[in-house]
């Protein structure tokens, strides 16, 4: 039977290295997000260029300290400044 490899919760899920809030790196961690909800999280060396650079600019300019739940349990996120 064929072993699979589980990631828990606040593990990179491409090399399951442990996310931890107190790091050095924690601010550089991406959250990947499904349907608006959290599915999993990239260490900053699995990210690809293009990932690092869309989550620069998504920082820029979007307000994460504020997210609102919708209806359906998904976060919306504000631009910054509005």
């Amino acid at each position: 039977m064929a072993r699979t490899k589980v990631r828990p919760p606040g593990h990179c899920t491409r090399c399951t290295r442990a996310c931890w809030k107190d790091a050095d790196d924690s601010a550089r961690w991406n959250i990947e997000f499904s349907q608006g909800r959290p599915v999993g999280y990239l260490y900053p060396k699995c990210q690809t260029p293009e990932e690092n650079a869309e989550a620069e600019v998504k920082a820029a300019t979007l307000d994460y300290a504020n997210t609102v739940p919708d209806v359906d349990g998904r976060q919306k996120v504000a631009p910054v400044g509005g």
